[in-house]
């Protein structure tokens, strides 16, 4: 186990036993270090990490205002010259952990009017902040071409799948579900940023191939099902946990 790591165990025990300032001290550290010691670390980072702070934003407010500080700081920097892809990563990836999505919006906006061309490299991530602030017109001005998108995603997805075929992983089923639920999320976004732009016939292309471009039946089955019952990917997840126990 890694330092960084440690640093994160140590900070949700900290949570558990209420030493809420120690809790909030190593999640400083984690955030601002972990990184640097082990890359690895990225995708925790902006997910499982910032899911517990926000644990411990709802025992400690001082958690939660730590996190918007720390936002607002990133903020200011993305505005100031030390604008990136991944910079924005960190900030929109706070912001939902915080309910804050319209706060990613605002950003993109002024993003799009000062450097339009990271506006373009970051839309993706931008995505489901347009759509939560319903900003139809800004969302499908950076989508030029969702039938190109949905078959890069495709394309991502076959490609994990029969890598998880290969290993003859048997643990891999709550992973392979969760991108199956992210694909469905994200195609789902782009349907509908096109509906409401009145291109129908183009949202309903990309509901077409985002099924048509998987080549495994069962996996067509899997999005086919999410898509028809939303929600059924995370019954199938808790499902398979309560399998795992029994």
């Amino acid at each position: 186990m890694g330092q960084a790591h440690e640093v994160l165990e140590r900070a949700r025990k900290a949570r558990l036993e209420n030493r809420f300032e120690d809790a909030l001290r190593d999640h400083l550290w984690f955030h601002e270090n972990a990184l640097a010691v082990e890359p690895g670390m990225a995708g925790v980072r902006l997910s499982f990490a910032l899911r517990d702070w926000i644990y411990l934003a709802e025992q400690f407010p001082l958690a939660r205002r730590a996190l918007q500080g720390l936002r607002d700081r990133d903020t200011a920097r993305m505005l100031n010259g030390a604008a990136s892809r991944e910079l924005f990563r960190d900030i929109s990836a706070i912001n939902g952990a915080l309910g804050e999505e319209r706060a990613t919006h605002e950003l993109f906006v002024q993003v799009d009017i000062q450097m339009p061309q990271l506006a373009q490299q970051c839309a993706d991530l931008a995505l489901p902040a347009l759509v939560a602030a319903e900003d139809w017109p800004l969302a499908r001005r950076h989508l030029p071409e969702p039938l190109e998108r949905v078959s890069h995603l495709a394309t991502h997805l076959n490609a994990y799948t029969e890598q998880l075929a290969k290993s003859g992983n048997t643990s891999s089923a709550p992973a392979l579900l969760a991108t199956v639920l992210n694909y469905t999320k994200e195609v789902r976004m782009i349907a509908l940023v096109l509906a409401r732009v009145d291109e129908d016939e183009l949202a309903a292309q990309v509901t077409t191939a985002a099924l048509d471009e998987l080549r495994s039946p069962a996996l067509r089955d899997a999005v086919q099902r999410e898509f028809d019952t939303p929600g059924a990917t995370i019954a199938a997840m808790l499902a398979h946990a309560r399998q795992e126990q029994n």
